[in-house]
């Protein structure tokens, strides 16, 4: 007797070819080539217009390319399907968070810290997003009080201070540089030192020509420099300032 023909699925073979497409663009993110991922990530997308994970991973790859519109569309797709998918909810609250739309960002950093508790990226999405909302309400009083006749008069009335007893804005300006360094050293423990180099090495004109086609150091240090602030501010926010964090890691990045 002949072997039996297997008929596959075509369904299951649009998926199969979707998530390859998926994993090639993943690389090409993973290289910082952003362009090029967003065209395969297409491709996977017309084989498969409902794969959520193709749509989250399109989303970021939006926001990568300062496209928060069209990143927030694929979050809301993948939403519409799943409503508690949690990579959705972070890129949509992202989204929203690059439109300047912080109150509905916070909504939804809020959900998914209540989904997921433990990720620490929905805390850090809260703690920015409410700064981000102090200042623009901060900065929308001041444009909205008026300056009183009173005031100004008052100023016109006072005395000249004579300008050695003035305070000494440079001395002023260290002693804040001095107090955010010793904070910085508090927090992040013997990696305040890697910090502080990284920091420094950006200040280095001759970085970039240490860059190369396949590998951009720069890319990397600001990378770097970035989760270490993270991490930094993380640890102000869930501890004193005299307390050192016990962790050595945080895992901060989504894989896709």
């Amino acid at each position: 007797m002949g072997r039996k023909k297997v008929i596959k699925d075509p369904q299951e073979e649009l998926e199969a070819e979707s998530k390859l497409l998926i994993d090639e663009a993943t690389n090409l993110m993973k290289l910082h080539n952003y362009t090029k991922a967003l065209s395969i990530y297409q491709k996977a997308l017309e084989l498969n217009p409902s794969d959520q994970n193709a749509l989250v991973a399109r989303s970021k790859c939006y926001l990568l390319l300062g496209d928060p519109s069209k990143g927030l569309q694929d979050a809301e797709t993948a939403l519409t399907n799943d409503k508690n998918n949690i990579r959705a909810i972070y890129q949509k609250a992202e989204a929203l968070y690059f439109l300047g739309q912080f109150e509905l960002s916070l909504m939804f950093f809020h959900r998914g810290l209540r989904l997921r508790p433990e990720l620490n990226s929905f805390r850090l999405g809260v703690q920015k997003t409410q700064e981000a909302i102090e200042k623009t309400i901060g900065g929308f009083e001041r444009q909205k009080k008026p300056s009183s006749s009173k005031s100004s008069s008052r100023k016109k009335s006072m005395p000249t201070i004579p300008e050695e007893s003035r305070p000494k804005t440079g001395i002023k300006t260290a002693n804040k540089v001095s107090l955010e360094k010793r904070e910085a050293r508090k927090l992040l423990g013997e990696l305040c030192v890697d910090k502080e180099y990284l920091e420094s090495l950006l200040k280095n004109p001759d970085l970039k020509r240490a860059d190369t086609g396949t590998e951009q150091v720069s890319n990397l240090v600001n990378d770097a420099v970035r989760f270490l602030n993270s991490r930094q501010e993380f640890w102000r926010q869930q501890r004193p300032c005299n307390a050192l964090p016990k962790h050595k890691k945080i895992d901060m990045k989504w894989n896709n």
